[in-house]
């Protein structure tokens, strides 16, 4: 079938990161403690809970601030917390616009509020646009919001209800081969998008 929707992941696909920025800083304000912090947040799910909707800002700071000791202030987690974004470049806005032309384009994004609320001040903030969602995608997916989350099939199921997209006429581009290998399993057209490619070369191989 020929392709008429595109799906984005956002991080590392359209956006750059940082990825291990926030372990560094962590283990640095954590000192001896960053090991056992670690397993106990994990443990207890506050990460995922957190990226599902199912813990509040407020509520995920302290309790990061409050794994160390002594406890640290809400400022440094939330700027360890950032620290992972590099940049979006202008030539994927540009990519982006091209493909709205002939294709419907959607984000989904494992993501969580503060991370959200970042992005959108960046985009004002280094590229003067208010209004980043509505210009370049037919809608946007955020896993905080619809508490759903990569790689459970469920995300990939309602993303195809909510937008009434076709499987077999969906590719969806990701940076992890496990949600790419999930997509695939509801016969969206998954593709792994590799670690230093640019996301251009990916979607060219892909539509030609």
């Amino acid at each position: 079938m020929p392709v008429k929707n595109v799906i984005f992941d956002f991080g590392n696909v359209l956006f750059d990161l940082d990825l291990p920025s926030i372990e560094r800083h962590f283990r640095q304000y954590f000192g001896e403690r960053f090991e056992a912090a670690g397993n106990k947040l994990r443990h207890d799910r506050v990460f995922e809970l957190y990226e599902t909707g199912g813990l509040g800002t407020e509520e995920f700071v302290d309790t990061l601030r409050f794994s160390a000791d002594p406890p640290l202030a809400a400022d440094q987690i939330i700027a360890a917390w950032n620290s992972i974004f590099v940049s979006m470049p202008k030539h994927r806005f540009d990519m982006l616009l091209r493909l709205r032309k002939r294709y419907k384009v959607f984000l989904l994004s494992n993501i969580n509020e503060l991370h959200a609320n970042w992005i959108d001040d960046y985009m004002v903030r280094e590229h003067g646009i208010a209004d980043f969602q509505a210009r370049y995608f037919d809608a946007v997916y955020y896993s905080h919001l619809i508490r759903l989350r990569k790689p459970d099939r469920e995300i990939y199921e309602y993303v195809l209800a909510d937008a009434e997209l076709v499987p077999e006429e969906t590719l969806f581009f990701d940076d992890l081969e496990v949600n790419v290998d999930i997509a695939r399993q509801t016969g969206i057209q998954g593709v792994l998008h590799p670690a230093g490619k640019e996301i251009e070369e990916v979607i060219m191989a892909s539509l030609l």
